[in-house]
């Protein structure tokens, strides 16, 4: 069976639909590890003020972002 120009619109159409949902899922998938990692950064440092106010104090990690 031969393949229509409307077949292959319509493939075309389908195909950059699903390239336009992957490209907003990769996009929410990156805010989310962004917004995760400044909730990870404020958490490191409320615990570093708790912990320094009860005079506990830590060795710091061998860590880029501490």
């Amino acid at each position: 069976m031969a393949t229509t120009f409307a077949d292959l619109e319509a493939r075309v159409r389908g195909l950059e639909s699903r390239a336009q949902r992957a490209e907003e899922d990769i996009t929410a998938i990156i805010n989310t590890v962004i917004e995760t990692r400044e909730d990870v950064k404020w958490l490191k440092r409320a615990v570093q003020a708790l912990l320094e106010r009860q005079g506990i104090t830590l060795e710091p990690e061998n860590d880029e972002d501490a």
